[in-house]
This record gives C-alpha cells, structure tokens and sequence, in this order.
C-alpha cells in the first residue's frame, strides 16, 4: 500500500483530463436533456403546497422527475409527503400520482410542459418525506439544481441521474440498515456528503474533470472509511461523474 492510500484523512486530488471542447460539449449536454435556455419575461408565479397521505404503505418507491428547475428535499414530514412548489408556467403544473398495492406504495411526482431554464424563469420544488418508512428513491434532475438532505430518511436504495448543473447530497446521519446509492452526473458540480458512522464502500469514476475525497482510504479500486462507533449499516455507493468535478467527503 503506498503512502497515498495510507492516510485516509488527507484530502485526495484525481485530475482527469480536459479537452478544449468543453463548450460545445456542454451546448450537446442542454440538448439531450431536451431543454432550452430563455430570457422571456414570466408569467405570474404559481404556488402550490401538496400533501400525500402514506394510506397504510408499509414500504414506498419515490420517483422524482423534473426537468429544469431547483429541487430541494430533505426529511421531516409526519405523512408520506409534504410539498411546495413555485413554477412561473402554467404548463409545469407537477403532476402527483400515487397508489397503495399490498403495502406497497409507489409516488410519482412529475413535471409537465417544455423545459426551460433562465433567469427568468422559476421552477422550484420543495419535497418534504417521511423519516420512518422504508423508502427506495429515484430523483431525475434535467438542468438546474439538486439539493437533497436525506440522511435521516430510511433509505433502502437511491439513485439519482442528474443532467447539467449542481448537485449537493448529503446522506450523513445514523442509518438505520444497508443502502445502495448511485449517482449518475452530467455536466457541472456534484458534492456527496457521506456518513462516517456507515462503513463506506464507494466506486467512483470521473468522466471528464476533477473528483477529490476527505476521510476516505483507497483500497482494491474502491474508497473505503472506518467507521466511528457501532456500525450497523454499510452503504455502496456508485458515483459517475461526467464533465466538472466530484467531491466525496465523509463526516
């Protein structure tokens, strides 16, 4: 083991390569995620505040899926969901659907209408879950900005497809069981924020850019911690990166 891998509280650098193409890569990006960037005057804003009743589930798949805009969520909500949102198009009106099947629950909430980004434009959803209920969760974010605090939610598997823009999740916290995570960057900022009381098992793979990590250790080709206190949960997480850079930080 070289002396790199030896230090686990050091923070650690891996450059990648970057090409001089960056802009039109990032012009392709905004294409395939089919939206498009204006800067027409806004409609009045529309606010909207939704509540979703968990109806006897006893585990819940959550799918997100917006596709310009600003998500937030984080725990905190005594029913299955509390939300809030603010669109300046009538046209991106979310649209929430959920059913309950042998204590299964599955909530989707989705946005409608064309996409589009702008400093004109407001699309801003606030997602409140749940803490107590076994949750898998899936959150796709077009462009724009993902702020996820669910380390006191009970996750059983993540995945999150993030298209161009930032990305800040933290998952610190106590978990309560095994995790799966995966989290699939496009072009910008992502920061995975990891809990130091899991024991750690991340694969990490940088397309174009930079990934850096604090108080993790490199060990056979993954990133690993060691854990404070009783650990009860290991949590595998699978980051890809693609143009900007990755930070994985445990605490």
């Amino acid at each position: 083991m070289n002396r790199a891998e030896s230090e686990p509280n050091r923070a650690i650098s891996v450059r990648v390569r970057k090409p001089a193409f960056l802009a039109a890569t990032v012009a392709l990006a905004l294409a395939s995620a089919a939206c498009t960037v204006s800067s027409d005057n806004p409609a009045t804003a529309e606010r909207e505040s939704r509540t979703v009743e968990l109806k006897g589930a006893r585990s819940v798949q959550v799918n997100v899926e917006m596709g310009a805009g600003e998500l937030k969520m984080r725990g905190g909500a005594a029913p299955l969901m509390d939300a809030d949102f603010r669109y300046s198009r009538a046209e991106w009106k979310p649209e929430l659907k959920y059913d309950v099947s042998g204590g299964r629950g599955t909530l989707i909430v989705r946005q409608n209408g064309n996409h589009t980004i702008g400093s004109n434009n407001k699309n801003e959803w606030e997602l409140r879950l749940n803490e107590d209920v076994p949750m898998d969760l899936s959150v796709n974010l077009g462009a724009g900005q993902g702020i996820l605090d669910l380390g006191n939610v009970s996750l059983h598997s993540l995945n999150v497809e993030m298209g161009v823009g930032e990305l800040k999740l933290n998952l610190t916290g106590h978990p309560r069981n095994n995790v799966d995570v995966r989290v699939n960057g496009g072009v910008g900022e992502a920061t995975v924020r990891l809990p130091r009381r899991a024991r750690l098992e991340v694969e990490a793979h940088g397309g174009i850019g930079e990934i850096t990590t604090s108080g993790l250790t490199k060990r056979d080709g993954l990133w690993v911690n060691e854990p404070s206190g009783d650990t009860v949960a290991t949590m595998h997480v699978s980051v890809n990166g693609g143009i900007g850079g990755m930070h994985l930080i445990c605490e």
